[in-house]
């Protein structure tokens, strides 16, 4: 591993659509974050108030959420020590999750949150270790 990782920031994106007097439509494509398109989309719905998921970061997926009902609490830990904090409660928002960031997220009830990955799934790509990544945490700061 080098010494030094290097990690760009999370960040929201205003998602591009439309509305009419039968509904909205939403749609994201972006080419630019994901050069290889869309690898992988999960949702996770079902969540318990008071419990989390995500809880872990990855070497090199990045990722795209969006609470497309309900609200979503993200709190975002980077591998140099920042924390980020962002609500979902829109389809039209998403955050954009880069590699080696430590993601936490709490549901409210009904919430369904739509992940997009530019990676297919690798179990070797996640970090799931909270005490391993405050040491990558340490290295970096």
């Amino acid at each position: 591993m080098p010494e030094s990782i290097i990690s760009k920031s999370p960040y929201t994106l205003t998602l591009p659509g439309n509305s009419t007097e039968t509904g909205s439509l939403t749609f994201w494509e972006n080419l630019e974050l994901f050069p290889k398109g869309i690898q992988r989309c999960f949702w996770i719905s079902g969540v318990k108030e008071g419990e989390t998921r995500g809880n872990h970061a990855h070497w090199q997926e990045s990722q795209v959420v969006v609470a497309v009902a309900g609200k979503v609490f993200l709190e975002i830990h980077s591998v140099q020590g920042e924390t980020f904090k962002f609500e979902l409660s829109s389809p039209e928002q998403a955050v954009f999750i880069p590699p080696l960031n430590w993601l936490v997220a709490r549901f409210t009830p009904d919430s369904v949150l739509l992940g997009m990955s530019d990676q297919a799934f690798s179990e070797d790509d996640y970090i799931r270790d909270l005490d391993y990544f405050g040491k990558l945490q340490k290295r970096n700061k």
